[in-house]
């Protein structure tokens, strides 16, 4: 039972909601993220943070950039059974084209 606690209250932001919403188009860099959410630098990060511990993201680096993405199947259902779709994130990073 936890691991669905956990997964249900890393979805129950919706801070978070915003960043799987991004990651559903594929996997983005942090720089893709934050202003796609349209919160600071270190909010983002945090609740990153949270959705990668609840086993929800995953992430790589790649040099100084960190990549995630969506890591639960379950998470996509969720979203998908709650109509919530997908919102476009530019890449507006140079290193990250």
């Amino acid at each position: 039972m936890e691991p669905h606690i956990k997964l249900l209250k890393a979805l129950s932001d919706e801070t978070r909601i915003k960043i799987i919403q991004c990651l559903m188009e594929g996997e983005r860099c942090a720089c893709a993220i934050v202003p796609a959410v349209g919160k600071a630098q270190p909010t983002v990060s945090q609740h990153l943070k949270i959705l990668e511990e609840a086993g929800v993201l995953e992430s790589r680096r790649k040099g100084v950039n960190v990549w995630y993405t969506i890591r639960s199947n379950q998470a996509i259902k969720i979203m998908n059974i709650l109509g919530i779709q997908k919102i476009e994130t530019p890449i507006t990073c140079e290193e990250c084209k």
